[in-house]
């Protein structure tokens, strides 16, 4: 049996196909995973939702958010150090996208959403956050069903 390492770059490429990128629907199923392509990371980005986009605010987590036409659903997960120590900002922030995987399918489309979020979510859990997501999302008027 060959080693990892002579299998080599392109057997494991071949094998493993990259089919995802930002223009990958949210559909149920195999769709709901968070490729890197849907995390927002340009600085441009979150000045131009911060200016340009809205704002709704609930106990745990503050919602940025911005239409774009023709363009996925993508987010990004802010969490400062007022929250806690590495592991529990960690924590917080895999409980936001966890949440954000879960919920993208309902969004509208086009959407840039940028989570801050509070000290309080610290002691707050999964199904807390994912609770608070979709009231701000149905707040904003952002949720699929509310036009």
């Amino acid at each position: 049996m060959p080693s990892w390492r002579a299998v080599g770059r392109a057997a494991v490429a071949v094998s493993c196909p990259k089919v995802w990128s930002a223009a990958t629907p949210a559909t149920p199923g195999r769709d709901r995973r968070l490729p890197r392509a849907r995390i927002l990371r340009r600085r441009s980005d979150f000045q131009s939702i911060r200016h340009t986009g809205g704002t709704e605010s609930g106990s745990h987590l503050k919602l940025n958010w911005r239409r774009v036409p023709g363009s996925s659903r993508r987010m990004a997960a802010i969490v400062t150090k007022a929250c806690g120590p590495a592991v529990t900002r960690n924590r917080i922030k895999r409980w936001i996208r966890e949440a954000w995987r879960h919920l993208q399918a309902d969004l509208a489309p086009g959407l840039d959403s940028v989570w801050i979020s509070r000290p309080k979510a610290a002691a707050a859990g999964l199904e807390t956050l994912q609770e608070e997501m979709t009231r701000l999302y149905r707040k904003a008027g952002l949720w699929g069903d509310s036009k």
